[in-house]
């Protein structure tokens, strides 16, 4: 028994399975099988039960929203309607919508050039446009959008498919259910009416709307841009005036000393999330770099021993500065070799946001930090601060922090002996 929904074909794993009777109206495909790109059966294995899962949810999904095959069909013909009219060099539209000139460019066209009875139609607009619902334009989009999410874990493609989910959800709870070519600019600011009352009553930052503004403005656009529609975007100049930026609250190296590495303060975490906590103390790392770094990036048997902050399998970087080697000492060196000792992150591994959640909950419940504005990340802006306040240059903090540096950049950067002598001042 090899597992559920995969079949080898020659050396490598294939995902394989039926379509499930219950999804028969939002599913067209009765096969489902592609590449897993692994001859390794037990990462075929979770590989699938991942993809098993996703496809799980995304059905339920479709049904909530109350797609079927026949609303993607009607989709999926208009788009030959849109490629039959770009490609003899004419607009879509709706043959209400052409000028009496227009019109008889195309019926002149049309006399002179050998096309079928959908063509003219098509040409001539009288191919009625689908009514694209939210939910439907959100697949189009995601679909198109697939270079944007190809790399990443499962943890960050599920984060920023919800973001857009969610703002999809908000908007039709704001306004109700709208077939996206029929929103129009008072839906939009009805949306942000209902945000602005929503951030009032919740005491929400604007950038939490304007998030979700964003989003569905840019979902319109996408759409727009692959139907070759050349409408103004409703959602143009509606987002909320930005709050004004609040300094963060620095956190001191003796609250990290009494709150966090004092004996009993990390109880009643998982090993694995104290690790993590002393793993970002002395290097500054993102936790999201942190929790996804694999045996490989933990360089112990250098001179130096080192993280090696760079893309792998688990997870794509922030931004090409991301790339970075940081000197370990301290807590963040004996958690380094503990890690590598069982075996790295095990099944937490790329798990950011579930950590991110446990950890600050913790924090919270054991009274941690004394200032609102502080949290688990704050352990990167301590190590920032200690940067700042022993006027380590500007590229030698950009270099750690994995920031860009906005002057040209020559050479390789400052070596590791340097990076550990500047972190060993004040590493705990």
């Amino acid at each position: 028994m090899h597992g559920r929904h995969i079949k080898k074909r020659g050396q490598r794993w294939h995902y394989y399975r039926n379509r499930p009777k219950q999804y028969e109206d939002v599913e067209s495909r009765s096969v489902i099988t592609f590449s897993l790109r692994t001859n390794n059966v037990s990462e075929a294995k979770l590989k699938a039960a991942q993809i098993s899962q996703d496809l799980e949810k995304q059905w339920e999904a479709a049904k909530s929203r109350g797609v079927s095959l026949k609303s993607q069909s009607d989709v999926k013909q208009y788009a030959g309607v849109i490629a039959t009219n770009q490609a003899h060099g004419f607009r879509t539209a709706q043959v209400n919508q052409l000028s009496e000139a227009d019109l008889l460019n195309r019926l002149r066209f049309l006399i002179s050039s050998q096309v079928t009875q959908n063509e003219e139609k098509a040409v001539l607009g009288l191919i009625e446009k689908p009514k694209l619902s939210m939910g439907q334009a959100f697949e189009k989009f995601w679909q198109h959008v697939e270079d944007e999410w190809t790399g990443l874990s499962p943890d960050q493609k599920r984060c920023k498919r919800n973001v857009y989910l969610k703002s999809v959800r908000h908007f039709e709870e704001a306004v109700g259910s709208v077939a996206l070519y029929e929103i129009t600019r008072t839906h939009a600011i009805e949306f942000r009416a209902w945000w602005m009352k929503r951030k009032k009553e919740n005491s929400l930052k604007s950038c939490t709307a304007n998030r979700e503004i964003d989003s569905i403005r840019r979902l319109i656009r996408v759409i727009y841009d692959i139907d070759g529609y050349e409408g103004k975007n409703p959602f143009d100049r509606v987002r909320l005036k930005k709050d004004v930026k609040v300094r963060r609250s620095p956190i001191s190296s003796e609250t990290i000393e009494q709150k966090i590495l004092a004996e009993g303060k990390l109880d009643g975490l998982h090993t694995d999330f104290q690790l993590l906590v002393k793993l970002l103390i002395n290097t500054g790392m993102r936790p999201i770099e942190a929790i996804g770094l694999e045996l490989a990036d933990f360089v112990l048997d250098h001179e130096i021993s080192y993280v090696h902050v760079r893309q792998n399998s688990v997870r794509v970087l922030k931004t090409p500065h991301s790339e970075r080697r940081i000197p370990l000492l301290g807590v963040s060196l004996d958690a380094a070799k503990e890690l590598k000792q069982q075996g790295g992150w095990g099944k937490r591994l790329g798990k950011n946001m579930y950590a991110t959640t446990i950890i600050n909950r913790h924090f919270r419940a054991n009274n941690t930090f004394k200032k609102e504005k502080q949290s688990f990340y704050s352990l990167r802006h301590w190590f920032q601060d200690q940067l700042t306040q022993r006027n380590v240059i500007d590229r030698i903090q950009c270099q750690l922090m994995g920031h860009k540096f906005n002057r040209p950049t020559y050479g390789d950067g400052a070596p590791l002996e340097m990076l550990r002598d500047i972190i060993a001042e004040f590493a705990l």
